[in-house]
């Protein structure tokens, strides 16, 4: 009870200084710097170290529902190994193949993300193959594929919440110029060319959030207390995500285009027909989780 009693009021605490300080960003009174350090012999960005931290938070999440579910912790491990730079190449690779105008003329900075450009469909499309590939190769995995990508569909709405904060650093991931009560200021150097005598843009990042928030809700709910079927948590996943992202797509100023289309709604469109085609197909012959909890319960 006092372990609950605590994590609640600090959780409180944080939700209110970042309430603040958030509000005072927008207004422009606190100009951010998207470097943590900014040294000549070190330079990190807090999108970094705000990415790294979801990854973690993602993994100890995941890890608890798989340990539960009887899967060898160390292979686990091995899996996040091999999956995590498939998916930071996925995402590049992505960003890259839409902007190929600019990366044609320099071919130097493709494997560069730092230098800036990555793109969550890819990174998720990286995650599918990465996780399939892993099981492919280790044949006789503890998990099975619909297992894995249940254990990440449960976990990395949090994540994705949590990134967002690092376009908020960086102030990008903005919407088109509006004058609501909650309009976040941005910089002059960090505005786009056409939008320049522009100060107040929609906070798109914010919105993605408070989506991705209330997405890992769902999903993280119905994996403990009604999932039936492997598979299903990451059907649910791909439904929600990609209609909320269909969407706030249409609000952003940096989407990646397709002649007149932009393709994160084109990917949305298809990933909820995916979702739907594999939570319909699951639910009639998918494996059964078993009602038995396995392994350990404690992170």
């Amino acid at each position: 009870m006092k372990k609950k009693i605590l994590f609640w009021s600090v959780l409180t605490a944080f939700v209110i200084v970042l309430y603040f300080f958030t509000k005072e960003v927008f207004s422009g009174s606190i100009i951010l710097d998207p470097y943590a350090v900014n040294l000549p012999f070190l330079h990190i960005k807090w999108y970094g170290i705000i990415i790294g931290s979801s990854v973690v938070v993602a993994y100890l999440l995941a890890r608890h529902q798989l340990l539960i579910e009887g899967v060898n912790e160390d292979e686990f491990l091995l899996a996040m190994v091999l999956i995590i730079p498939i998916a930071v190449l996925g995402g590049r690779l992505y960003y890259v193949s839409f902007t190929w105008d600019y990366f044609s003329k320099h071919l130097n900075q493709i494997l560069t993300p730092w230098t800036g450009g990555m793109a969550i469909h890819g990174a998720l499309f990286g995650v599918f193959f990465g996780t399939w590939l892993f099981i492919k190769l280790r044949k006789h995995c503890s998990f099975t594929y619909l297992q894995g990508m249940d254990a990440f569909a449960m976990v990395v709405p949090f994540a994705q919440a949590m990134g967002r904060w690092g376009n908020f650093f960086n102030y990008e991931a903005y919407g088109a110029p509006t004058n609501l009560p909650w309009k976040m200021y941005v910089p002059p150097q960090y505005r786009m060319p056409q939008y320049w005598s522009y100060k107040f843009f929609t906070p798109t990042f914010l919105y993605e959030t408070i989506a991705d928030l209330l997405v890992f809700y769902v999903v993280y709910t119905y994996t403990k207390n009604k999932r039936k079927k492997f598979g299903q948590t990451f059907a649910l996943y791909l439904i929600l995500y990609s209609v909320f992202r269909f969407f706030n797509e249409s609000f952003r100023l940096d989407s990646l285009w397709f002649f007149n289309l932009r393709i994160a709604q084109v990917v949305s469109v298809i990933l909820v027909i995916v979702g739907a085609w594999l939570f319909a197909y699951t639910t009639k012959k998918g494996k059964d989780v078993s009602p038995e909890k396995k392994g350990v319960t404690e992170v």
